[in-house]
């Protein structure tokens, strides 16, 4: 079964992580563009999802694997911005310790307990992962996305938009999480509404100007 809410969900997501994604690339601060090609990138495995979501195609699992790619690519590059602040030697470890772990994630999900990702018959998208590939999931997002955003916020110049940003980007994280863990198709269209509700706090925010970056 076709659910057009299911692909309207990752379609506006796409759109949404890709206007914010723009915004930051188009700043002038290294910080902030190295989180935009993170959100960038965050868009293009919503796309694939939403394509997955509205083709049904019969490999599921090559093309669930063509999303989870750039969404591990993603989380580096905000663990590269969550670490901006950090010294040399301190971040260079932290990255290596994310990229030891994205690609453990993808190993396990992928070849040694094969994610198995299914659309029910209401049409809802399941990524039906391992419990430790789960787990590592929500560590990778939760734990790239949200030092990122702190770090994001604490240098935007404009207060209120660094807090509303925050705030927001808070609402996305832990429905992410949801998103990820929820085999409820009831918790996963509620889920889906305070996700994309947060999405949209975001584009608003930001939609007249890139954030400025201020030293602290």
């Amino acid at each position: 079964m076709n659910n057009l809410n299911v692909f309207y969900f990752f379609l506006i997501g796409t759109i949404g992580f890709a206007f914010l994604a723009f915004r930051f690339l188009t700043s002038k601060a290294q910080t902030f563009r190295t989180f935009g090609i993170g959100l960038a990138l965050l868009a293009l495995a919503f796309g694939i999802w939403s394509a997955i979501v509205y083709t049904q195609p019969a490999d599921l699992a090559t093309m669930t694997t063509l999303g989870v790619v750039p969404f591990g690519l993603a989380n580096l590059f905000f663990v590269a911005t969550g670490t901006s602040d950090f010294g040399a030697q301190g971040r260079r470890i932290l990255l290596v310790v994310a990229a030891v772990v994205i690609t453990g994630l993808f190993v396990l999900r992928t070849f040694v307990t094969p994610s198995a990702p299914s659309i029910n018959g209401n049409g809802y998208f399941y990524f039906n992962a391992d419990p430790l590939a789960i787990l590592l999931y929500v560590i990778v997002f939760a734990g790239a996305l949200m030092p990122a955003v702190h770090i994001v916020t604490l240098h935007t110049a404009d207060k209120n938009t660094g807090i509303f940003t925050r705030l927001a980007f808070n609402v996305v994280t832990l429905s992410g999480v949801v998103m990820l863990v929820s085999t409820s198709d009831d918790l996963q269209s509620l889920n889906g509404d305070v996700m994309l509700l947060g999405l949209i706090w975001l584009v608003v925010t930001h939609i007249r100007k890139s954030p400025e970056y201020i030293a602290k």
